[in-house]
């Protein structure tokens, strides 16, 4: 089960901005993938005649394969801000892997894609080509059956510990409770260099940095109420003091929490 499925999404930064000017959706994925693939997502827009519009995300946990103008390109786990200006007319397809997923599609340590974008092609190599023209040509309600058709083409066997990767990182992003990762050696039973050596393969990133990244999410969320006490959400996140929490969040999305707070809706 994908958790970051269930609820509004989370990650995207001051998601108020786009209001009217991109339509998002997300696409389930098929039950035979659900320990791979996420969901699928299309974004599209028109701003012809407008000034552009940028997006700023702070990733999750997970590598997306997407496509756009025609082109096919992997995003590994993106550490840092993620930022897209979209501009004139256009439109995006994207398929978003489960926190251990990838791994079985490439067939090899995810921490190599950490922090990186490739051509698809770099990856998949002239499949990539083809790929891309199939999502560009084929009718919206047909490509998420496009891209997971690609995907089992190019899947082995997931590793005997994927299941277990991906039911942390769900644990994770559920459970408040989850503030460090002797927190997940005592839940689930596992060392730390188990645990450690698992993440880095299958996720690409240290437990530390889901825990960290989920809580953050967290925080934009709770940030858009505008009277929300700084001091209360630092501490309900796990961090020994108010300055800290706010190093780490501007640290992320390149303003201090006093000055992102009450800047979002809701959903984030």
């Amino acid at each position: 089960m994908d958790a970051s499925a269930h609820g509004p999404p989370r990650g995207l930064l001051d998601p108020r901005a786009g209001e009217g000017l991109y339509r998002e959706s997300f696409i389930p994925a098929a039950p035979d993938l659900a320990g791979i693939v996420a969901h699928h997502w299309a974004v599209r827009w028109d701003l012809r005649g407008r000034a552009p519009h940028v997006v700023e995300v702070l990733p999750h946990p997970a590598v997306v394969l997407v496509v756009a103008e025609g082109r096919c390109r992997v995003h590994g786990v993106l550490r840092g801000k993620f930022s897209d200006a979209l501009t004139g007319r256009g439109e995006i397809f994207g398929t978003t892997f489960r926190p251990a997923g990838f791994h079985a599609v490439f067939g090899r340590s995810v921490a190599a894609l950490t922090d990186r974008v490739l051509p698809g092609t770099d990856i998949f190599g002239s499949a990539a080509l083809e790929f891309a023209d199939r999502i560009a040509t084929a009718p919206i309600d047909d490509r998420g059956p496009v891209a997971e058709e690609f995907v089992r083409q190019h899947l082995s066997p997931p590793g005997s510990r994927a299941a277990l990767v991906n039911e942390i990182v769900d644990t994770v992003l559920i459970d408040r409770s989850i503030l460090r990762v002797d927190d997940l050696v005592d839940r689930f039973g596992i060392g730390k260099r188990l645990l450690q050596k698992l993440f880095r393969e299958q996720v690409g990133v240290t437990p530390k940095w889901v825990i960290q990244r989920y809580r953050l999410h967290e925080a934009a969320q709770r940030l858009a109420d505008a009277d929300v006490d700084l001091a209360t959400v630092a501490a309900e996140l796990g961090y020994a003091d108010q300055a800290h929490f706010a190093r780490d969040f501007k640290s992320a999305t390149g303003r201090p929490p006093a000055v992102y707070r009450g800047r979002s809706p809701q959903r984030l």
